[in-house]
């Protein structure tokens, strides 16, 4: 684990977080102290998204897109 103060991330920000992405932890202090710790977030979890296709219910009659179709007709 690194440590670095606050003027040094001003100073490197674009180097400290090449640092994290490649696994780094970074420990900030100010006047010698701990006060705070970077860390990457890590790999985004897979989601498993529902198959909606295989739940949708058929229809029957017209389509809503010939409904607006026929009602602007309507309306000239």
């Amino acid at each position: 684990m690194k440590s670095a103060t606050v003027g040094e991330i001003q100073k490197n920000f674009s180097k400290i977080l090449k640092d994290i992405h490649l696994g780094e932890e970074i420990t900030i202090t100010s006047r010698g102290k701990p006060i705070a710790k970077i860390t990457a977030l890590g790999p985004k979890k897979n989601i498993i998204w529902p198959d909606f296709d295989a739940e949708a219910i058929e229809l029957k009659g017209k389509s809503i897109s010939q409904l607006i179709i026929e009602d602007r007709e309507e309306r000239l």
